[in-house]
């Protein structure tokens, strides 16, 4: 991480976005953590002096466009985005209206979008960079009552791989993960709404990833050429499962219900 200097993280208040955050900062990089969880934020902070706080709603693309001038004016030009920012609710279609899944898309899709669209110019410039987008196996393995959260992810995971192949000629390094069901806060959702019973089958078992393995992976992926980051093997087995025998992925899920 010699020539990394500014890295900002979304979703830095709690989950693989705070891991990071920490990590990055312990390696002596100044961390722009970006939030709309200020308490969760102003606790992080206590972390490093290596890291700088900047709540956010992502959501806002005029908002998002100010606190990225906030943090080149102020900790310097940005080498590493980390987009980790999100939500996941879990709701059957039919008892969810329009603006609660227009509200979902606009913070995990939109909020990527509104991210990248403001930091890219200037990495362009300089032609050097790094955007790690959490994308998710939701975004390729669908599940019941995932139907906004899926959609979203997917859209992130397109938009980041045609991103990377857009920037190949470059020195920016573009990298979607997709992880499978991770013990992070987003679990915090299983017990508040009707999740889908593979996921609480997971949470029960004990079944989740690791958030810490996640992260590892993730740098682990840097040094290769890979666009795509599948953190543990499940990911790997699902997408695969899914990509091949896509009617059989549907009759799996309910038979690990």
């Amino acid at each position: 991480m010699n020539d990394l200097k500014v890295a900002l993280v979304t979703g830095a208040a709690s989950g693989m976005g705070r891991i990071s955050s920490k990590r990055l900062a312990a390696e002596g990089v100044h961390v722009a953590a970006v939030d709309v969880n200020e308490e969760g934020l102003n606790d992080l902070k206590q972390e490093s002096n290596n890291i700088s706080i900047f709540p956010c709603d992502l959501s806002d693309s005029n908002a998002v466009k100010t606190m990225v001038q906030q943090v080149q004016s102020e900790v310097g030009s940005i080498d590493r985005v980390t987009q980790a920012g999100a939500v996941m609710p879990m709701a059957r279609i039919q008892d969810l209206d329009s603006s609660s899944i227009n509200n979902l898309m606009r913070i995990n899709y939109e909020g990527t979008v509104n991210i990248v669209s403001n930091v890219l110019p200037s990495m362009l410039e300089k032609n050097h960079g790094q955007i790690i987008l959490f994308g998710s196996i939701a975004g390729m393995c669908p599940l019941e009552n995932m139907s906004a959260y899926c959609a979203s992810k997917a859209a992130v995971n397109i938009f980041g791989e045609i991103l990377a192949k857009e920037v190949k000629d470059t020195n920016i390094r573009v990298m979607v993960v997709c992880p499978a069901q991770t013990d992070t806060p987003l679990m915090r959702f299983v017990d508040e709404t009707d999740a889908p019973d593979a996921i609480n089958t997971a949470v029960k078992k004990g079944m989740l990833c690791d958030p810490e393995e996640v992260v590892d992976q993730i740098e682990k992926d840097l040094l290769t050429d890979k666009i795509i980051c599948y953190p543990s093997k499940e990911a790997v087995y699902a997408t695969r499962i899914r990509r091949f025998f896509p009617n059989y992925w549907w009759k799996l899920v309910q038979k690990n219900s």
